[in-house]
């Protein structure tokens, strides 16, 4: 089904012409440059600068009452050293919503990109083998919202397909090869939201699925898994300036590959405070649990739980400070494995103009693994210049 993705976006780029009532155009563009004391994020610790440079045309048209949204999009890196770490992406967008009702809301995304960059093999004093290799990704999602049983309602899907290309490497002794399995995923959530105990109360049933070739599941390392989930969220404004969410209920995963001694069934969390202790500083703090099994180093799938801290400060009226400090812990599903990876990240902006920003950040990640020998840290400064016209 994700394949069907490709088809969609081209009949919607090829549809007729419609009279127009309104259109909106805007042009995002992002320029960042900065040194990375590990450019790869791993314990090979190449270090080396980097600039990159992201522009986004985008817009919205209304059709008859009905909003239709796209963008275009396209994203360079250049690595000073280490070339074959150079990345380009292209991407399109598009987007449609409408009401087929006086409370009844459909919207419909489609997504496309294809991205070349490289990853390092292996590097030893003296020498560095490295590869690039081409992915393709579509997604195509949908919603259904509408108002009854006191409450709002909302049925969402999304698919997605990530296509992985050959990675060619930058020695002659090694022939391009396919080191990455392709992985296909389908999210479906239901959920109730009303107001209630002062707040609101909202009811949750979730299930996600990936989907891996069968040639490619041990030859690769990468297996299917699909995770069913049903949760109750509150939601409340404590105080004029303290909000709480908080989530909690039930996630089980299950596979094929899954070892029969693995607990399947464990706690969900999703939890959140916000306060605004002054006029110009915000604190949050949130703590999150649940199965992850797209975006992950495990073959299958792993239990991740992420506290997060960040703070944000107006020194003026055009000059911001943010900090954020995250530690995720990750336990492996198929592996008998855990890491635990910490981040902090802090930003100051100074809005030169309106719409247009000079932003200076520091990153910091400590990963701690299971196996000391895999543990690595990274620091990066970077300097950015965004906006949009």
């Amino acid at each position: 089904m994700p394949r069907l993705v490709p088809f969609l976006l081209s009949a919607c780029l090829c549809a007729p012409a419609i009279p127009l009532a309104a259109a909106e155009l805007n042009f995002d563009y992002d320029l960042r440059a900065g040194h990375s004391s590990n450019l790869f994020e791993d314990t090979n610790k190449l270090s080396g600068s980097f600039v990159e440079a992201e522009g986004k045309l985008r817009g919205t048209i209304d059709i008859d009452g009905s909003d239709f949204t796209y963008a275009l999009w396209h994203r360079e890196k250049r690595l000073s050293r280490y070339h074959f770490g150079n990345e380009n992406a292209t991407g399109v967008n598009l987007g449609y919503k409408t009401k087929l009702g006086d409370n009844v809301t459909l919207t419909l995304e489609g997504a496309a990109s294809r991205t070349t960059d490289g990853d390092v093999l292996v590097a030893v004093p003296g020498t560095v083998v490295g590869y690039r290799s081409t992915d393709l990704n579509y997604a195509l999602a949908g919603s259904l919202a509408a108002e009854f049983w006191g409450g709002k309602n909302t049925l969402t899907a999304t698919v997605n397909q990530l296509d992985r290309g050959k990675a060619k490497f930058t020695t002659n002794l090694l022939l391009p090869s396919k080191i990455e399995a392709d992985v296909a995923s389908m999210d479906l959530t239901a959920t109730h939201i009303r107001p209630a105990l002062s707040g609101e109360v909202g009811f949750t049933v979730a299930y996600r699925s990936s989907y891996v070739p069968t040639l490619e599941q041990t030859k690769l390392s990468r297996f299917p898994a699909s995770v069913l989930r049903g949760s109750i969220a509150y939601g409340r404004q404590l105080a004029p300036n303290l909000t709480l969410i908080a989530e909690f209920g039930a996630t089980a995963i299950d596979g094929d590959e899954l070892g029969s001694n693995v607990r399947r069934v464990r706690p969900y969390l999703h939890t959140a405070l916000e306060w605004k202790a002054t006029d110009r500083l915000g604190l949050a703090a949130g703590y999150d649990r649940d199965f992850g099994i797209t975006d992950i180093d495990d073959p299958l799938g792993e239990y991740i739980g992420t506290w997060k801290l960040a703070a944000g400060l107006k020194l003026t009226d055009s000059l911001n400070a943010k900090l954020a400090y995250e530690i995720a812990s990750s336990e492996w599903m198929y592996y008998l494995y855990n890491t635990e990876t910490r981040r902090l990240v802090g930003t100051v902006s100074w809005q030169f103009a309106k719409n247009h920003r000079l932003e200076l950040e520091y990153r910091h990640i400590d990963r701690n693994e299971k196996n000391d020998q895999e543990n690595f840290t990274s620091q990066q400064y970077l300097a950015r210049v965004a906006g949009s016209f």
